[in-house]
């Protein structure tokens, strides 16, 4: 049975938080074989949208989408499906740095009714110029230009070392209209936030929840989050109110501190009282089981 929408937010203090919402970057439970834990991740994902998500993205950083092949996407996006999230809810991290592979995603996904993409740019070259960047993705949008995908840019240059910057933004988003979503801005610069916040045709989505409450008065559209998988009743109030939460930007303080993606598998395991969340896929390594009973208490308390 499909999950129901949730009630229509507020929005006076968000103008634009109607277009995405709060989208779960979804983590990905392994067995300690390393497969994908499908029994676990269709409960998350059902329990994360009934605790208030709008929606859900697969394949993320979070979800250590770098480390999945096509047969693990297509398992996971069929139980995501089959947990009863419905498909215009879902959006599909790309993590390729060819243009086969990503296209290859993009109709994997297409295939089963998700029409959102999460678009990580090339990343195993450094020092990319902006001409070429803007030539990868024009490429990749011109292969799919029989579809009526939408693209969101993924700017997290502290993973990938490269740069999706305002100008080229604008750039992309002019040559290639409709098939531009938004952005994802994850960088945690409000100097880079900033200037993408005035640009009223895309989806402006801040990765970084420290934020997010000063950007959606400003016109942030929403968020991807990781800490979605904890508190996203928690998440969507940053959007709607528009205040800030200083109890959860401390919080965040810390979980950077150390590898983010295992720890916020710790985190949701402890949430759900079950420790088979610690497993990740090499080349990442489980959290310190003392930073998760440390930073437990502090989810719980934001939880409420």
């Amino acid at each position: 049975m499909p999950i129901p929408s949730p009630a229509a937010p507020d929005l006076s203090a968000a103008p634009r938080a109607h277009l995405f919402g709060v989208s779960a970057a979804m983590v990905t439970p392994f067995t300690a074989e390393g497969a994908v834990d499908l029994a676990r991740l269709a409960p998350h994902a059902a329990r994360v949208m009934a605790e208030g998500a709008d929606g859900i993205t697969l394949y993320g950083t979070t979800g250590e989408g770098a480390s999945l092949g096509q047969a693990d996407r297509k398992a996971m996006l069929d139980c995501v499906l089959d947990a009863g999230v419905a498909a215009d809810r879902l959006t599909a991290a790309i993590v390729a740095c060819d243009l086969e592979t990503a296209e290859a995603q993009a109709r994997a996904a297409q295939a089963r009714g998700v029409t959102r993409l999460l678009l990580t740019p090339p990343f195993y070259f450094k020092g990319i110029a902006e001409d070429a960047l803007f030539d990868w993705v024009q490429a990749f949008v011109r292969r799919l230009r029989d579809t009526e995908l939408q693209i969101i840019l993924y700017h997290i240059p502290q993973v990938t070392g490269v740069h999706f910057d305002a100008p080229l933004i604008r750039r992309i988003k002019d040559a290639c209209g409709a098939a531009i979503f938004g952005v994802k801005d994850s960088a945690g610069s409000w100097d880079h936030t900033a200037p993408l916040l005035p640009m009223d045709d895309l989806a402006i989505l801040i990765g970084d929840e420290r934020l997010l409450a000063r950007a959606a008065p400003l016109g942030g559209a929403g968020a991807i989050s990781g800490m979605g998988n904890l508190m996203p009743q928690v998440i969507g109030a940053l959007i709607r109110e528009g205040q800030t939460n200083p109890a959860l930007n401390a919080l965040v303080d810390e979980i950077v501190t150390v590898p983010v993606t295992p720890l916020v598998k710790g985190l949701v395991g402890a949430v759900a009282g079950d420790d088979g969340w610690r497993h990740t896929r090499a080349p990442l390594q489980p959290a310190s089981a003392s930073v998760i009973a440390a930073l437990a208490p502090k989810v719980q308390a934001q939880r409420g």
